[in-house]
């Protein structure tokens, strides 16, 4: 009866050390916010033409955005944003830029008639 008792103390024990040596192994593979945000900008710099109009922020895993993108990039930048390793959300806030385009006559405030 002892040595059964031994042995399952003997488990319990490697099963504890086991644990520990995968969590200080993971430990050592979790990249802090700020490394996930440079690698985010980095991936965001092959995507849009003016990578300082876009703000990244890192929280965990989630990246939120913010700034102001061109219409044809602004897939292309969140695309990039969640390909970047260690990233599992994206948070949205980017605005788009788009071209006033023409005006009508009443819009401009010229109104003509009689």
């Amino acid at each position: 009866m002892r040595l059964l008792t031994l042995l399952a103390l003997a488990t319990v024990a490697a099963g504890a050390y086991q644990f520990q040596k995968s969590r200080r192994r993971q430990a050592r593979k979790a990249l802090t916010d700020a490394q996930l945000a440079r690698r985010v900008r980095a991936a965001i710099e092959s995507a849009v033409a003016n990578p300082g109009g876009v703000e990244v922020r890192m929280h965990g895993n989630t990246v939120t955005l913010r700034g102001r993108v061109r219409k044809e990039e602004r897939d292309f930048v969140l695309a990039a944003a969640l390909g970047a390793p260690g990233v599992t959300e994206v948070r949205n806030y980017l605005e788009i830029d788009e071209p006033a385009g023409e005006i009508g006559t009443m819009q401009g405030g010229i109104a003509t008639g009689i």
